[in-house]
């Protein structure tokens, strides 16, 4: 056994001599590390990977200075575990080579930027169906202007399907691609969802256009809609958004303002959310990567398409003329319903009309119907 010892320190001394350093790991596909081992640092009985090897493994038994250990088979995820050490640093058996570590990007599930919206350093975005990460913090800058502030990201993208979704139908735009959160806030899933829409009147018929699960297929694309992870917060946000959709749908009976037909070229109120003007129009078509100025009735015949405009105009859109919060989904995460009635309508039924009393009573009953607290902001 002298003999062997012997010749492994003989070994190790010739290597130094020629190689001076050892280069870092290369990895290989499909396990283990090529190329030369690691030093050990200065007193260390353990090897120590370069900088960044992090997740890499060593190969096949490899070997230290005088005293050092072995590291035998390498794990993937814990670099440098495994290999039993025998007397003087000489392995009684190598060990094998790991499988490697993982380096798959992260999935492209980040919330949709927001313009307006109050950015710090490191916040991840989805823009026009790319992601973005923020240099320095900024009060929403539009991520392909201000390159400065944001930088592309690299990541995996989600792979919804759907004629909602990628192809030439599609929003370009997929954040959530989980259950539909819906599922988890409503007491009894979609039944709760139609309870919230049952008027105060009889021979109601809900149209098709605001089918729930084409509902449950728009949400993918807004993935911060009701999911800040405070379910109380949650809940408020699903109760607003349902209040302002009853009264301006009259509870999912009317589909186009006044009873227009939904194939007139001009941009009267449509859908869940009553989009109305070219340049609404024209924004949540360039959002959603539809051409919804050239074909408007689009948002009052196709199910997905109403309700991503409604969750495009609640969750994105900012109104430059309202003071205070423009933005429906940043109102009332921060339990401000009334500056949602200004936000959507405030220019006619603020301060304190009928129709915004209207408003914050349906937004109440809906509170009572998911058991959660209204707050205190209610008639703008």
């Amino acid at each position: 056994m002298s003999g062997l010892r012997l010749a492994v320190v003989a070994a190790l001394s010739t290597l130094a001599c020629v190689s001076g350093v050892a280069e870092p790991f290369q990895d290989t596909p499909g396990g283990g590390s090529a190329g030369s081992l690691p030093l050990a640092q200065a007193g260390s009985s353990t090897l120590v990977p370069p900088p960044g090897a992090a997740g890499t493994s060593v190969g096949a038994g490899g070997l230290t200075a005088a005293g050092g250990t072995v590291s035998g088979a390498g794990t993937g995820s814990t670099p440098m575990s495994g290999g039993s050490l025998s007397g003087g640093g000489v392995p009684a058996v190598g060990g094998a080579g790991g499988s490697g570590g993982s380096t798959s990007a992260p999935a492209c599930d980040f919330p949709a930027w927001m313009a307006g919206h109050d950015y710090q350093a490191g916040d991840k975005v989805m823009y026009q169906g790319k992601a973005f990460i923020a240099n320095e913090a900024n009060p929403g800058y539009d991520p392909l202007i201000s390159t400065y502030f944001w930088t592309p990201y690299d990541c995996e993208p989600t792979n919804a399907g759907g004629s909602g979704n990628g192809g030439s139908g599609g929003t370009g735009v997929v954040v959530n691609n989980g259950e539909c959160v819906l599922g988890k806030l409503l007491p009894n899933g979609e039944a709760s969802y139609h309870a919230m829409f049952i008027p105060p009147w009889q021979g109601h018929q809900e149209k098709p256009l605001y089918s729930y699960s084409a509902l449950c297929e728009a949400l993918k694309g807004f993935g911060q809609f009701a999911s800040s992870g405070n379910v109380e917060t949650d809940k408020r946000e699903v109760a607003a958004f349902f209040a302002h959709v009853a009264k301006e749908t009259a509870f999912l009976e009317q589909t186009d303002e006044a009873g227009q037909p939904s194939n007139s070229g001009d941009f009267h109120g449509r859908g869940a959310i009553q989009l109305t003007g070219l340049a609404n129009y024209q924004a949540a078509g360039d959002y959603l990567k539809k051409n919804l100025v050239g074909n408007p009735g689009l948002v009052s015949t196709d199910p997905l398409t109403n309700w991503q405009v409604a969750l495009w105009f609640w969750v994105v859109h900012s109104n430059p003329g309202t003071p205070g919060t423009k933005n429906c989904h940043q109102a009332i995460q921060a339990g401000d319903f009334a500056q949602t009635t200004r936000i959507i309508n405030g220019g006619i039924e603020c301060p304190g009309t009928e129709s915004a009393r209207t408003r914050a009573q349906y937004y109440q009953n809906n509170c009572s119907t998911l058991q959660v607290s209204p707050g205190g902001s209610l008639v703008c």
